[in-house]
């Protein structure tokens, strides 16, 4: 599925880790990034290793900022989740341009969009309150309760945010043949499955998180 570019939002959301990315709109290519630190590296590998079976996309997904984590897991929960939330807001615009389209495949099929742009939105709205509490994290300020009850709030966002895709799909194949295979049910579909990889790898790498 075709989405809005995230690199200028991206730029912004990794400022708790001090990436600088590069955008699309600088004049001049820029220049190679330096490769990183074999610690850093390898740091990262450990880290992904949280997420299980997602730890190649993890690795490759955060490779780039490896450097910029200083050892600190909270960190590099930091950096997924900034990517998923980035994702996230680009896919809740996309939904609410094709929710004003329609689906052309009937009123259930309609009413199927609308939920799932609705559901993705309202999860979207609490994208900056999760990464704040993740800075939080990094911040390592308070009692571990203080942590606990943070990582706890941040953790169960991104699950729900996750968890609001699956239903996103679910309303569709309920629609039925007609809204599942229409151009918009599978560009919906399709949204919701790329989506999901960034929000679970980003939710487990929060819990693995110590105080």
């Amino acid at each position: 599925m075709a989405m809005a570019t995230i690199s200028l939002q991206l730029f912004f959301l990794l400022a708790g880790t001090s990436a600088v990315v590069a955008t699309s709109r600088s004049p001049m290519a820029p220049a190679q990034a330096p490769e990183p630190s074999s610690s850093a590296i390898s740091f990262l590998r450990a880290s992904c290793a949280a997420t299980n079976d997602a730890a190649d996309f993890c690795y490759n997904l955060l490779l780039p900022y490896a450097d910029t984590f200083n050892g600190s897991l909270a960190r590099v929960a930091r950096a997924a989740s900034a990517i998923a939330e980035a994702r996230q807001h680009d896919f809740t615009e996309e939904l609410a341009r094709l929710k004003l389209r329609g689906t052309d495949a009937g009123k259930v099929a309609d009413m199927a969009l609308t939920d799932c742009s609705n559901e993705v939105s309202t999860s979207d709205m609490f994208s900056n309150e999760t990464l704040g509490h993740i800075d939080n994290l990094i911040a390592h300020q308070g009692s571990q309760k203080d942590f606990d009850s943070q990582k706890i709030t941040a953790v169960e966002f991104m699950t729900s945010a996750e968890s609001g895709l699956t239903q996103c799909v679910d309303w569709f194949h309920s629609a039925g043949e007609a809204a599942v295979s229409s151009p918009v049910g599978k560009e919906v579909i399709d949204g919701c499955t790329t989506l999901s990889p960034y929000l679970q790898i980003s939710y487990m790498l929060v819990d693995a998180v110590k105080f």
